[in-house]
């Protein structure tokens, strides 16, 4: 009976990479759709629900050892409705799971596997599962009868509960199902307080030293020694890094001329906080960048960062790539820049913008856009028909650098990097000897010690350093198979691209003119893509997988999702702010009410991260939970983002002669705003440090956004050369009678005048 349903693995058409991949399993994989799901009820199974993405190593390692088995193939055909998904394509579904297994198991991670009832409830998950033959963390001469399950045992054991027992599976999935449900609709101040017709209880601004608690969370978590903010294993959070940068970067708000009031919170916030609390923010976030800088998460060889150090000292990455690391690290490195001056942040600048930009780079679209990640597995050399292992392309034997360079530059190149004869992985982190005597890439020594160490010039040393990196890299490039990289053109991703190459753009106006009219170029080019060819200007909406060859009826091209929709408006406000064009402005109040009207929640305030009803006024069926995304990850929080571009939308609304025929839509616009802040209010005051995008914004509530308006014929340059743009200001044109060379600035209550002499320096508009 269990086996009537005869299903066949459907994934070669796939559009994601991820999931083409899988598609000669031996598994009948099915993609999430109305179909997969109609088979589940009609045949009363269990849904195996097995997410992933393309650049994930367990994930590779999962389906090397259980989806081409066939043992494992039987079970799951004959029992269960197996389906893959791509999180990167339907990140509210892995946000459901991912919540129900952090719930019950108290952790997380992909792959995620999770056990659902025909009607999409969970009732069992985990993460990473052995195969049935696999050895993988398993401790050698364990006993048998002590392994671990693995998932031929798991998928066994729950087709016998289904079998024996399965209304008490559909019961728990219930009960689960509700406690996650109630505990989606906590937190907020609407969802705690009774409604009223007048809306007169709506709660005070929250205090700024909601800054205070979030820093000294940082403070304690803070390792001295090697930076970041925990133990192995690390992870940059650029999020929380230019939060500090933006604490120390208010020092220069206290009156004194400078540039770091371009990205830094306004005065009063060092006498709220202390100097030296603003200072030492500051510092920790230096120190961790140049610690990140120079180790071995970094690509030395190439360019760009990789995920995260499996160490405390950032030497041993998990060694994908992904597009949105790189942005956000572009970003918080111009920061640091502009409150540093540091050398040794600009290259690091200079080697990002090259990874976004460069025609070369493997991220980068020909034909625009940037593409999702790069693969943490590869082939080991060029023959294909070995097993494809992690870091492969990036790590390096001893006897590799000495056959690529002469013995000295070999010596001096090692010490320089690093490298050992017999590795520098150490052994507690390869217990598998899977990185037997291979070397990771970092800054071991600088020039100036190894000038010492071998009695030469430094300037010598650099040149040997600069060869020696060039032929490694060429070696690397035409001995190794490159990792794969995942195609699909994510329009959320997009938009922090977007935004980090605006904001290097103006970072590097005024040192690189050159490499500052790439990040322009490519800023520019990459709004104009999303613009043409990811958002449908007959309803205004978004596409959050970029495919050409979908039909004009695919209901997928008008499926995004709010962190699409918050990164792109946030893009757009960017290449405005860097164009003074209002063409992209416009577009950003467009996204915005597109916005409003499918996502914003209508009774709590908030923004839910999928769409409430599709075209036709329909609710999503395969939405079990309607969650808001408030707490900052490794991108920012979504609605952490729409609260400020709000925010600077109602400033645009006010103050841009454009806007001037609706006066009430730059009130509108900051009530919604507030209203965000409002939704998180309970939760940000019992955790204010995972919510640091949400106090940027309490920040602007707090103290306003200032509007300067400039003449019609001011230049670009101009405004940039008198360093009118910052973090909650905006820039607009005055209309074509405005004097010539007078710029206005105004209040966030609509206050206009002259500006004066040192107004910018400590940001006190009276």
């Amino acid at each position: 009976m269990a086996a009537s349903l005869q299903l066949q693995n459907v994934l070669s058409s796939s559009t994601s990479p991820y999931l083409r991949a899988h598609k000669d399993n031996p598994v009948a994989w099915q993609e999430w759709g109305p179909t997969a799901l109609e088979h589940a009820k009609a045949h009363q199974r269990m849904i195996f629900l097995s997410i992933g993405y393309n650049a994930c190593h367990w994930c590779h390692v999962m389906e090397k050892e259980s989806f081409t088995s066939p043992e494992v193939a039987k079970v799951l055909n004959n029992n269960f409705i197996p389906i893959k998904l791509d999180r990167e394509s339907r990140p509210d579904l892995d946000e459901i799971y991912m919540n129900f297994l952090t719930a019950t198991t108290g952790h997380g991670g992909w792959p995620l596997n999770v056990f659902l009832t025909p009607d999409l409830k969970p009732i069992f998950g985990g993460t990473y599962w052995p195969g049935p033959s696999s050895n993988t963390g398993v401790p050698t001469g364990i006993d048998p009868d002590d392994r671990p399950l693995n998932l031929l045992d798991i998928l066994n054991k729950m087709t016998d509960i289904w079998t024996t027992d399965r209304q008490k599976c559909l019961n728990s999935a219930e009960d689960v199902t509700r406690q996650l449900q109630e505990f989606a609709l906590e937190g907020s101040y609407r969802s705690t307080q009774p409604s009223t017709p007048t809306g007169s209880d709506d709660p005070e601004p929250l205090d700024l030293d909601l800054l205070d608690d979030a820093l000294s969370h940082f403070v304690a978590k803070y390792d001295r020694e090697m930076g970041g903010f925990s133990k192995a294993p690390k992870f940059p959070m650029p999020v929380n890094l230019r939060f500090l940068l933006r604490l120390g970067a208010s020092i220069g708000a206290d009156g004194r001329k400078t540039t770091h009031t371009r990205f830094g919170f306004q005065a009063p916030i060092p006498s709220i906080l202390g100097k030296k609390a603003c200072t030492t923010a500051a510092a920790m976030a230096l120190h961790t960048l140049l610690a990140m800088s120079r180790s071995g998460t970094r690509d030395h060889l190439g360019h760009g960062f990789h995920r995260y150090s499996v160490t405390p000292d950032w030497n041993l990455p998990h060694f994908e790539k992904m597009l949105y690391d790189n942005t956000e690290l572009l970003a918080v490195y111009c920061d640091a820049w502009a409150l540093s001056r540091n050398p040794e942040i600009l290259g690091t600048i200079y080697d990002l913008v090259e990874y976004l930009t460069s025609k070369d780079s493997t991220i980068v679209r020909p034909e625009g856009g940037w593409y999702s990640s790069e693969d943490a597995d590869s082939y080991p050399g060029t023959n294909t028909k070995e097993d494809k292992k992690e870091g492969a392309y990036y790590v390096w034997t001893m006897k590799e650098i000495q056959s690529v360079l002469s013995d000295r530059d070999a010596s001096i190149v090692a010490s320089h990097f690093g490298i050992k004869s017999d590795g520098n992985v150490p052994a507690k982190y390869d217990i598998h000897d899977e990185l037997l005597n291979q070397n990771t890439v970092f800054i071991n020594a600088t020039p100036s010690v190894l000038a010492k160490d071998f009695k030469l010039k430094e300037d010598e040393i650099v040149k040997v350093i600069k060869a020696g990196r060039t032929k490694l890299e060429e070696y690397r490039s035409t001995h190794r198979s490159k990792p794969e990289v995942d195609t699909k053109i994510i329009a959320s991703w997009n938009g922090l691209a977007i935004n980090a190459l605006a904001r290097a753009a103006a970072t590097l106006s005024s040192i690189d003119e050159s490499r500052a009219q790439r990040c322009r170029d490519g800023a520019i080019r990459g709004l104009e893509f999303i613009r043409s060819e990811m958002f449908n200007s007959s309803n205004g909406k978004l596409t959050r997988i970029h495919n050409p060859a979908a039909a004009q009826d695919d209901p997928a091209r008008d499926l995004a999702f709010i962190d699409d929709y918050a990164n792109v408006i946030k893009a757009a406000i960017g290449v405005y702010d860097l164009t003074l064009d209002f063409q992209y402005l416009d577009f950003a109040f467009k996204l915005q009410s597109t916005l409003d009207k499918y996502f914003l929640a209508s009774t709590s305030g908030g923004y839910l991260q999928a769409a409430k009803v599709d075209l036709q006024g329909k609710a999503s069926p395969d939405q079990i939970l309607r969650l808001k995304p408030g707490t900052d990850n490794t991108v920012p929080s979504p609605n952490g983002i729409i609260a400020s571009n709000l925010f600077y939308l109602a400033s645009y609304a006010k103050t841009a002669p454009q806007f001037q025929s609706d006066l009430s839509l730059g009130d509108r616009l900051h009530r919604q705003a507030k209203g965000v802040i409002d939704a998180f209010a309970v939760e940000m005051l019992q955790h204010p440090f995972l919510y640091v995008t949400l106090l940027g914004a309490v920040v602007m509530e707090s103290l306003g956004v200032h509007s300067l308006i400039v003449p019609h014929d001011m230049s670009l340059e101009e405004v940039q050369k008198r360093g009118l743009r910052g973090f909650s200001r905006t820039v607009v044109r005055g209309d074509e009678g405005m004097r010539s060379g007078e710029v206005m600035i105004c209040t966030s209550d609509g206050v206009c005048r002259p500006l004066k002499e040192g107004d910018l320096d400590g940001e006190k508009i009276e």
